[in-house]
């Protein structure tokens, strides 16, 4: 069981070392955590070595395996209002009554593993837009800065350049092309994007909640709180233990028998396992979840532009980077809110002392621009502190 579990389970690691971030705890509860969920679900659903046979049919003249498998894949039923006999549910038919047919137990694999595709899109979108931008800028910002002492000098003509020199340069050439990127706003739309898949994550989970209602006949909403009755017989109705099956064959005459079986639902008792797991992680943790991480975005767009609020954020999101106030005002006043969360994810990703001479070279772009007394003397090569 371990062994079957063990890719499943490792999907579902919110820690694990990751080199880059573009997303949040948030989004990675639903293509992560969420994901692994629906898949065990859907793995525990389709073997058998833990419940055994999924349906085990009592006939009389018929063959065992024919019964059973003929009644797995048509439907069975129960009698509603049959509550005197030894099962809930079967008995004999009476004039008033109708009954009830269940074929839905077939279709349960197929929806959890829908479900967990579905957990998974708003994530492949958003990763296909963002396209490794965080991560190249990030991995090519750290490295130089780092790769300083295994440069080899360059001989220019008469004279050998120093090796820092030469990186340096190069660092500032990256620094540049990210001013320019961001000048002209080719990340306009970074934002828009990463909120937009946040809210497809909750547009998502009310979605599949309705979608699971409809499946389970509308007990999916109040599905969780029959836990907690121990009168109420929700869990039988919505997947019974005992069903009843009609089995027709012809008679030696010619005409047609109906042979009446009576079935054992052993894969109904990890079905209503399975939708009572899902309806407190829908509910109480999913929902609230993504609801509050739409909640910080708006409190993040509502704010960004105030001095105090980027000192706390940002600093938080780089510890140990001293961030000099002067770049931390120019930033706030002068960035829309798609620049300033590219920042943000920036922050979270680099090396602060890295991430500070970015911000201060980014700033001094900024107080560039038309209006500005800012002169190219205030460009500080990065691995420099500003003064």
């Amino acid at each position: 069981m371990i062994r079957v579990f063990s890719d499943v389970v490792s999907q579902a690691r919110l820690t694990r070392v990751r080199l880059v971030t573009i997303d949040n705890s948030a989004f990675r509860l639903h293509y992560r955590l969420s994901l692994a969920i629906l898949l065990a679900s859907t793995t525990l659903v389709c073997s058998r070595q833990y419940i055994g046979e999924h349906i085990r049919c009592i006939a009389t003249g018929i063959p065992t395996h024919v019964v059973n498998t003929f009644c797995f894949f048509t439907t069975t039923y129960t009698v509603p209002g049959v509550n005197n006999s030894a099962h809930p549910g079967v008995g004999p038919i009476q004039w008033d009554s109708k009954p009830v047919h269940h074929a839905y137990y077939q279709w349960v694999p197929f929806v959890l593993f829908f479900q967990a595709i579905l957990f998974y899109l708003p994530h492949l979108i958003w990763k296909s837009y963002e396209a490794g931008t965080i991560s190249l800028l990030v991995d090519g910002l750290q490295r130089l800065y780092l790769k300083t002492d295994g440069d080899q000098d360059v001989v220019a003509g008469n004279r050998k350049i120093p090796s820092t020199v030469t990186t340096r340069a190069r660092i500032q050439e990256v620094i540049d092309h990210l001013d320019t990127v961001t000048r002209f706003r080719v990340n306009r739309h970074w934002a828009t994007a990463l909120v937009g898949c946040e809210v497809l994550n909750l547009l998502n989970v009310l979605l599949q909640i309705r979608i699971m209602n409809n499946f389970l006949g509308g007990q999916f909403y109040s599905y969780g709180w029959k836990l907690f009755s121990v009168e109420d017989d929700t869990f039988d109705r919505v997947f019974p233990k005992m069903t009843k099956c009609d089995f027709h064959k012809f008679g030696p005459s010619g005409t047609i028998q109906t042979h009446d079986a009576m079935c054992v639902m052993a894969l109904n008792i990890v079905n209503e396992k399975i939708y009572a797991v899902l309806w407190f992680w829908f509910l109480f943790v999913l929902l609230p979840v993504s609801v509050g991480a739409l909640v910080w975005r708006f409190i993040q767009y509502a704010l960004h532009s105030r001095e105090s609020f980027n000192r706390l954020v940002l600093r938080e999101s780089s510890p140990g980077a001293r961030l000099d106030p002067v770049d931390l005002a120019t930033v706030a006043r002068h960035t829309t809110y798609s620049d300033w969360l590219f920042m943000y994810y920036l922050a979270g990703n680099m090396d602060g002392v890295v991430f500070r001479d970015l911000l201060h070279n980014y700033a001094i772009g900024l107080r560039k621009e038309p209006g500005s007394q800012a002169s190219d003397d205030d460009l500080v090569p990065l691995g420099k502190t500003p003064l």
